[in-house]
């Protein structure tokens, strides 16, 4: 395997000018708003607690399930309404089609109402921050906040969502230069297959919805809100239904996990945001002791026994076929044992009875598990590579085939942290030899100690601190002129 592209950190804001220096001299108020999936809200929450200890003011504003997670790290909380427009939809679609035509005015007044983000809007200008910083998948609350007419910048927690010469789509499991999708004209037609089903898929929502499709929906709101939907929207890139051109955003990623590219301008890759201390759910007395004496197996088996651990995600199922080949796979082998996280998508009884070695539990603490795993198998989610890297554990990937599963899967075997397998074809015996390969070929350890010390750097350097001191230096000048 080839080592990693190592970009170097270039890509920083520059905090060498006077505003900047300025800008440090007294806190500035942040607010920081995210969703709550696991996803979305430890990668800020880790951004939150970063900016806290740097001495800014730090709000939080988040769903009512997040709340916990948010005062455990110290920082301000303020509910987020999750909206009612599933709801309105839901009865909206036992209305006739003609009902539905005649009152279309009257019915997206009241699915935008449904967004429920006016009194967010209120809340936001009333704070007057100097910065807000929001996921960028959080539509209704970005309108809403520009509406506020304060400084904002947007979180990217996927990896590039960008359309960039020789950089596929996210979704597709694809590496530049590698088979004719690789290539410039294979790369081409993904974006613009993107591009057709995005229309194809709006055009069906709106028909389907009968003018209140989200899309339709976010266009009132920004018409509501005095925001220029055409000129600050962009349809062209990844994100569904689409992303923004001017407004600045922080990727929450390393630069040095992507294929090699020249990021967007105004995209700023501020390093992985894992998030250490948690709150994760308790588990049982004897579920936790269980763990336990797994993992001290491992410790006093003095390099003789292999821990490997799978988990496939808290939001998309597993497959149980692969998971009963993997329990095979590692059956063979009396000097390994498997910790499965079945995330409470799968009953541990679904998969028969155990052999020796193989212990389920519907769920585990990730990061301490990892601490002390050789190799993970996993289903190739962003959060969870990083924390691979940051742990030094050598990842078999299953891609799960979401949102931007395929191109981190893809990147994880550009860089030669870890293997693509096949869930369809791979049988207990290619299992063995993929984790057998993990654990023992020396190029791919020397690759994960060369990514993890990138990562490490950009925590030493405080990279993320720094770009959000340079947004609210350009905001001061902006300001001032």
């Amino acid at each position: 395997m080839r080592p990693p592209d190592l970009h170097p950190l270039s890509h920083v804001f520059d905090m060498t000018t006077p505003a900047a220096a300025a800008r440090q001299e007294r806190p500035a108020r942040i607010v920081c708003v995210a969703g709550g999936l696991p996803s979305l809200l430890y990668p800020s929450v880790e951004l939150g607690r970063r900016l806290l200890a740097a001495g800014h003011r730090l709000t939080f504003a988040a769903p009512a399930d997040a709340r916990e997670l948010v005062e455990h790290h110290d920082l301000e909380y303020v509910e987020v309404d999750a909206g009612r427009y599933e709801q309105f939809l839901a009865a909206d679609r036992h209305v006739g089609t003609l009902s539905r035509l005649v009152n279309l005015r009257s019915r997206r007044e009241r699915a935008t109402n449904s967004l429920a983000v006016d009194e967010f809007a209120r809340w936001v200008r009333d704070s007057s921050p100097d910065l807000v910083l929001i996921n960028g998948e959080m539509h209704e609350h970005v309108i809403a906040a520009a509406s506020a007419k304060v400084p904002i910048a947007l979180l990217n927690t996927f990896v590039s969502i960008w359309k960039r010469p020789g950089l596929p789509p996210p979704h597709h499991m694809v590496r530049p230069g590698v088979g004719w999708k690789g290539s410039r004209l294979g790369t081409a037609l993904l974006w613009r297959a993107l591009r057709f089903r995005k229309w194809r898929r709006a055009e069906i929502q709106r028909l389907r919805d009968v003018g209140c499709d989200r899309l339709s929906v976010l266009r009132q709101l920004a018409r509501r809100s005095g925001f220029d939907f055409r000129a600050e929207t962009d349809a062209s890139q990844w994100l569904i239904p689409f992303t923004y051109r001017r407004l600045p955003f922080l990727s929450l990623r390393a630069l040095e996990i992507e294929f090699p590219h020249c990021p967007s301008s105004g995209v700023q890759y501020v390093g992985p945001m894992v998030l250490e201390s948690r709150i994760d759910r308790p588990m049982a007395n004897a579920e936790s002791a269980r763990l336990d004496a797994i993992v001290e197996r491992r410790r006093n088996g003095q390099g003789e026994r292999r821990l490997i651990y799978a988990a496939f995600g808290s939001v998309f199922s597993s497959d149980l076929g692969l998971v009963q080949r993997l329990v095979s796979a590692v059956a063979e082998r009396p000097g390994w044992d498997l910790v499965i996280s079945l995330s409470d998508r799968v009953a541990a009884a679904d998969l028969g009875p155990l052999p020796d070695g193989i212990h389920a539990f519907a769920w585990v603490p990730q990061l301490e598990i990892l601490r002390q795993a050789d190799v993970m198998v996993n289903h190739g989610g962003i959060n969870t590579v990083d924390e691979c890297v940051t742990t030094g554990v050598p990842m078999l990937v299953y891609c799960g085939f979401e949102t931007d599963m395929g191109g981190t899967t893809a990147r994880v075997v550009h860089h030669g942290i870890g293997i693509a397998g096949d869930r369809r074809r791979d049988d207990a015996s290619a299992i063995v030899t993929h984790i057998d390969r993990l654990l023992h070929e020396r190029q791919i350890a020397d690759n994960l100690d060369r990514l993890r010390r990138q990562y490490e750097i950009y925590g030493e350097r405080r990279v993320a601190e720094d770009a959000v001191e340079a947004l609210l230096a350009r905001d001061d000048h902006d300001r001032a002129a």
